[in-house]
């Protein structure tokens, strides 16, 4: 498959995802938003993959990219088909293109923190019922769209994970991170200033704690992965 990425730095990659696409042979086009998302062409593209930024959604009101990736994201799931998953801001974008409302949580989740499924969902099926992942958003969806599915949730977060139809899904939580990903992170302007004011001395010891959870968390991602390729249509 060609499966398009839209992600919003050249640091915030697919992570530790982008080994399971290589070794599947599945070929990503990445789009860097805002320089290229002007660009951007859905022709021969089989999948969509939209991931986290510091940008908020309702800001496509100034920022007249966002609102460009806003139409590609539409384009793709309701105009195309096209499968899609969402990370973060790739997730609250996609509830708010199917007519969801998008607003500040009135407290942030930031870390290696624990969310809870519901029931037991294909995307997390032999996770236990609350799994640990990483966390950086400020803000949630506050109002779900209509025929969407909620699939795991927080005490801070209730729409940590979601589906719509057979092949859109979306987590709140950045699936994609492991120490290596962090550390590109680090290399964005004061990425691990703004984790230290969030998280205090909980980040002398953030890479310890992602080394230390790395079978989890990547089993996490096998999950979601295998789950996102199950669920295409043929």
């Amino acid at each position: 498959m060609r499966i398009l990425v839209i992600q919003h730095s050249d640091k915030e990659h697919a992570g530790a995802f982008r080994a399971l696409f290589e070794r599947d042979g599945h070929e990503l086009v990445t789009c860097v938003a805002p320089q290229m998302i002007g660009d951007v062409d859905l022709a021969g593209i089989d999948g969509l993959w939209v991931l986290g930024g510091p940008m908020q959604v309702w800001e496509a009101q100034e920022l007249p990219w966002l609102a460009r990736e806003i139409d590609v994201i539409r384009e793709a799931v309701l105009g195309r088909k096209l499968p899609y998953f969402g990370i973060c801001l790739g997730h609250q974008l996609l509830a708010h293109v199917l007519g969801g409302q998008i607003g500040l949580a009135p407290q942030s989740e930031v870390g290696l923190l624990h969310v809870a499924k519901h029931g037991n969902p294909p995307m997390f099926d032999g996770m236990p019922d609350q799994f640990s992942c990483f966390q950086w958003h400020s803000a949630e969806v506050s109002r779900l769209p209509e025929g969407v599915r909620i699939l795991a949730s927080s005490g801070r977060c209730n729409v940590q994970a979601m589906s719509w139809g057979r092949a859109a899904h979306s987590v709140q939580f950045h699936a994609e991170l492991d120490a290596a990903t962090l550390a590109d992170w680090y290399e964005i302007e004061d990425c691990e200033k703004m984790l230290r004011n969030e998280i205090g001395a909980d980040a002398d010891r953030v890479f310890d704690a992602l080394s230390e959870a790395e079978a989890d968390l990547a089993r996490l991602r096998r999950n979601l992965y295998r789950h996102w390729f199950a669920s295409i249509p043929e």
